[in-house]
């Protein structure tokens, strides 16, 4: 493994500073970014990882970002092998491999396409840890990784604060959104609903979500099988 920084891939398009954290600045988070620094992840731990060995330590924990909808979405993603290997591409050369340049390519469903986005492997931090996402075993780094593309993609992590986590679904999985409102369901629907959940619990990921007007409440629905190809 090279020391930190030596001839290592410099993500000239998503750099290491404020542009790259906030936009339109109308979250909590720019009064913060004079105390953020970047680090690679061999500069934040001993050994980092991809993933762990026991999958319940890849779980995602949200940091001072507010993404928990992206969070939620790649738990999701977990559950699906094929899926994650598509958006998280095997291969690529990591710490431990003597190829490894920094450099990680993950990729998102976008207008009807697949996309591929490359960034490097600084990451946000605040003293020697993460703000941002993290996994529970603090030396597996694909969350946050994931989480720097999804930011590229959208032009800053700051646009990432706040959504929903069927939007972020679709991205992951190139899947169709079926929405259900309950504002106005009468009991027969709200049963032929719960019929519904039970028989593609084993077929879909399922969120839940509130929208800020009172009594509106949704239940989203991705089909993992739709618009997806390997």
């Amino acid at each position: 493994m090279p020391p930190p920084g030596t001839g290592l891939f410099v993500d000239p398009e998503f750099p290491a500073c404020v542009s790259s954290l906030v936009g339109a600045g109308d979250s909590p988070l720019p009064p913060l970014c004079e105390r953020i620094t970047w680090r690679r992840p061999q500069e934040i731990c001993a050994a980092p990882r991809l993933f762990p060995e026991d999958s319940r330590d890849a779980l995602g924990a949200q940091g001072i970002l507010g993404d928990c909808w992206f969070i939620c979405a790649c738990s999701a993603l977990q559950k699906s092998p094929a899926l994650l290997q598509h958006v998280f591409p095997a291969g690529q050369y990591t710490w431990e491999d003597q190829g490894y340049t920094g450099r990680f390519t993950c990729r998102f469903w976008r207008f009807g396409r697949w996309v591929d986005v490359t960034i490097d492997d600084r990451l946000p931090c605040l003293g020697h840890k993460l703000c941002f996402s993290h996994c529970q075993d603090h030396g597996a780094f694909w969350l946050p990784l994931l989480e720097k593309a999804y930011a590229k993609l959208h032009g800053s992590y700051e646009a990432l604060w706040a959504g929903q986590v069927v939007d972020a679904l679709v991205d992951l999985t190139g899947g169709l959104v079926e929405r259900w409102s309950l504002e106005l369901a009468n009991e027969s629907f709200k049963e032929e609903m719960i019929c519904r959940m039970l028989d593609l619990k084993e077929h879909c990921a399922m969120s839940c979500s509130v929208h800020k007007r009172e009594g509106e409440h949704y239940i989203y629905f991705i089909f993992e099988w739709f618009g997806y190809e390997l």
